[in-house]
């Protein structure tokens, strides 16, 4: 609240500016000067935002412009709290500083890992019998910052239900326009989802605990960025995949196809995105469009061959601040119309690509549609000073945001191939369900929702995590 009186007061001020002198209603900035940024160099402050020394902007325009470029800094997940002050402001000769003022963010995050291996909470609480035999522990590090370019190093070391090992380093800033990732990663499981049916996953692990899969990746990117808004990246990977015999000669011949119990293959695919959404870990406005093909199997080896199209838009429509409306649509095709293996046949049901009322459920498919709409509510948008109760500088401030929401969701899953049992592909489904948000300092979500399906069926679902 504090925020919006500040930045409705320069609007005012600017306001009766202009009424004095219409004729000349713009101000120019002559300097910009950062505070608190103690790590983050300043060409990754001044590459976020558009306001630049020696820039014309028109007074009704100000406090929207501010606005927006405090929340596109905050969406960097490198502060906790900004505020973009004028200062200096001569009135006779049009000109103004800006001085933006930082608060960082705590940059490494060492974690115990201890999370359920299983799609969401409600899988495994209702259709794996809440077994803590499915259940992920050991430690991550994730550095957000570690040089200061907004570079992030990510290292874990996991066991329990899936054995894992990964690091990856994204390094977005070489200059202003080109940046690189790379990454390696190594998986195993006692336990195998070897097939769907009834729109499920059924899994099978043997008696003496062998391994029944493990997969290794290795891949690098070449990201480029010609604007503020518009995002460009270049990947090459190696997949190798194995299953175990068992697997591939009782339980599903078709899970890398004909029997095979290995399956490597490189890839190379192209991502866009042209992102103009308003604090992008929650939006509040602006819409994203985004388009990938990838093409898997490049004749290296003669195991895999599939050419595939991602694209959607997403779109956030506001009113007054108390009201949000989100629509995204996504859709799917694979270009080579070649049977696929089970293995790298995934439709609706993984990540966030879910229909509301059907978290328990997979669709499989080649080709697929997704429309997911939501009403939202701001309820609460307050900042809380935590003072000396809380030790580390970083989160005193607390922003505190609550939404509440109301989904609307349908899908469609085009699968000619895995069609016995799995009665949801080929058809529309629809689902829909309330739901409430909370933000704690512009990082961390905890989602509540209640969604409700065609088939009779309603259920609770909690998600939490950071957004970064």
């Amino acid at each position: 609240m504090y925020k919006y009186l500040r930045v409705l007061t320069i609007l005012l001020f600017f306001q009766f500016s202009s009424a004095v002198n219409a004729q000349e209603a713009y101000v120019v900035i002559q300097e910009l000067r950062l505070v608190g940024n103690k790590k983050t160099k300043d060409r990754v402050v001044l590459r976020e935002m558009d306001m630049f020394p020696a820039d014309t902007i028109l007074l009704k325009e100000m406090a929207q412009r501010i606005i927006l470029n405090e929340k596109r800094l905050l969406s960097t997940a490198l502060f906790t709290d900004v505020n973009i002050n004028i200062k200096n402001w001569d009135t006779q000769n049009h000109t103004c500083d800006l001085v933006i003022e930082m608060q960082e963010n705590w940059y490494i995050y060492p974690s115990l890992i201890f999370e359920l291996a299983d799609r969401n909470f409600n899988v495994w609480w209702q259709e794996q019998n809440r077994s803590f035999d499915r259940v992920n522990y050991g430690l991550r590090v994730d550095h957000i910052n570690l040089t200061g370019h907004r570079d992030r190093l990510k290292v874990k070391f996991q066991l329990g239900y899936t054995r894992k090992y990964e690091l990856r380093y994204d390094y977005p800033y070489l200059n202003m326009k080109w940046g690189f990732s790379s990454s390696v990663f190594f998986s195993e499981n006692k336990e195998i989802g070897y097939i769907t049916q009834g729109n499920k996953t059924l899994f099978h692990k043997e008696e003496d605990e062998r391994r029944l899969r493990s997969r290794f990746r290795l891949g690098g990117t070449v990201n480029y960025r010609p604007g503020l808004f518009t995002f460009n990246a270049l990947h090459l990977g190696y997949h190798y995949n194995t299953i175990d015999e068992v697997i591939a000669t009782e339980y599903n011949p078709d899970y890398f196809l004909n029997g095979a119990t290995s399956l490597r293959f490189f890839l190379l695919e192209y991502d866009i995105q042209h992102d103009r959404r308003v604090f992008f870990q929650y939006p509040e406005g602006g819409h994203l469009f985004f388009f990938n093909i990838k093409k898997e199997g490049l004749g290296i080896y003669d195991e895999y061959n599939n050419l595939s199209v991602f694209a959607g838009l997403e779109k956030y429509f506001s009113y007054k601040r108390k009201w949000i409306y989100a629509l995204r649509l996504k859709g799917k095709t694979n270009l080579v119309r070649d049977k696929i293996a089970f293995a790298n046949n995934t439709g609706l049901g993984y990540g966030s690509d879910v229909v509301s009322g059907y978290e328990l459920y997979v669709l499989d498919g080649t080709d697929y549609f997704l429309f997911q709409s939501s009403l939202k509510y701001r309820l609460v948008d307050t900042v809380k000073d935590l003072g000396d109760n809380m030790p580390l500088n970083q989160f005193r401030r607390m922003s505190i945001k609550v939404f509440l929401r109301f989904n609307l969701d349908t899908g469609y899953v085009n699968e000619p191939t895995y069609t016995v049992t799995n009665d949801l592909n080929n058809q529309w489904i629809v689902g829909y369900g309330p739901a409430i948000d909370i933000i704690l300092w512009n990082t961390f979500i905890i989602k509540a929702e209640y969604g409700f399906n065609e088939l009779g069926e309603s259920g609770f679902i909690l998600q939490s995590g950071l957004t970064f």
